[in-house]
């Protein structure tokens, strides 16, 4: 029989070879804030109620479907949406609110292309919205 100890994170009764998940948790944490402090003009944009409103009305212009599986797969997917800027937002800050450089891709795609733009032929609906 294992030998039973408590844990000194959690404080549950554990084997000996528990790995707590509070201390992982506590090491995310930690490694979330400190990214956060390192790159807050690049991530503090990403986190505001006008960005959350301008992503819901571009997934809803693209009709809740990543446009690359779609336009260059033929595969309908609306997993983990995500809008990617045509020209990286880093290096085109004045962009970061243009209906005419983001597009709907899901992470997987968006992870593909990175910073790349996009590698599919891609046309901005007609649209009457203004944020």
């Amino acid at each position: 029989m294992a030998r039973k100890k408590i844990c000194r994170y959690c404080n549950k009764v554990v084997d000996d070879n528990h790995k707590c998940l509070s201390v992982k948790r506590t090491q995310y944490n930690q490694y979330k804030r400190e990214y956060y402090q390192k790159n807050k003009e690049i991530v503090a944009p990403l986190m505001s109620r006008r960005w959350r409103s301008f992503r819901k009305t571009i997934i809803h212009r693209d009709n809740n479907l990543c446009q690359r599986c779609f336009i260059k797969y033929n595969i309908i997917n609306g997993d983990s949406l995500e809008v990617h800027h045509i020209k990286p937002r880093v290096d085109y800050p004045e962009l970061m609110y243009d209906e005419l450089n983001v597009v709907t891709l899901c992470k997987t795609c968006n992870l593909q292309l990175g910073t790349n733009g996009i590698d599919f032929e891609w046309e901005t609906p007609e649209t009457n919205f203004r944020i």
